[in-house]
């Protein structure tokens, strides 16, 4: 699979897709947004931004599962191609500068 031009996210489901320019701060939030509404009314999502490639789903039922990075309860999980079962709320997996996101590694926080 190529890489997307850096700066625009390719959100695709069954039976269309869309892109959206994921530049700054404010376009991955709306991102974020678009994404989580996706997931929410067709239940499985992938997102496609530079060389990153995240598969996007609803937990099923009440279950949540922690974000990999900030440990917040995930009702919707990103996973990240080649990670394994590591688990990330939608703000560590798009809502950031993709080039800066250390997949699996912990946030330091700031003292």
């Amino acid at each position: 699979m190529n890489a997307m031009a850096k700066g625009i996210a390719h959100v695709s489901f069954a039976g269309g897709g869309f892109f959206l320019p994921a530049r700054n701060p404010y376009d991955r939030q709306l991102l974020v947004e678009h994404v989580s509404e996706c997931v929410r009314t067709k239940g499985h999502v992938q997102v496609l931004m530079g060389d990153q490639l995240w598969t996007v789903h609803r937990n099923c039922g009440s279950s949540t599962t922690p974000c990999t990075r900030c440990g917040m309860a995930v009702p919707t999980a990103f996973y990240f191609r080649g990670s394994g079962e590591a688990c990330y709320c939608p703000t560590c997996a798009l809502g950031q500068d993709v080039e800066s996101v250390q997949l699996g590694a912990p946030r330091r926080k700031a003292v």
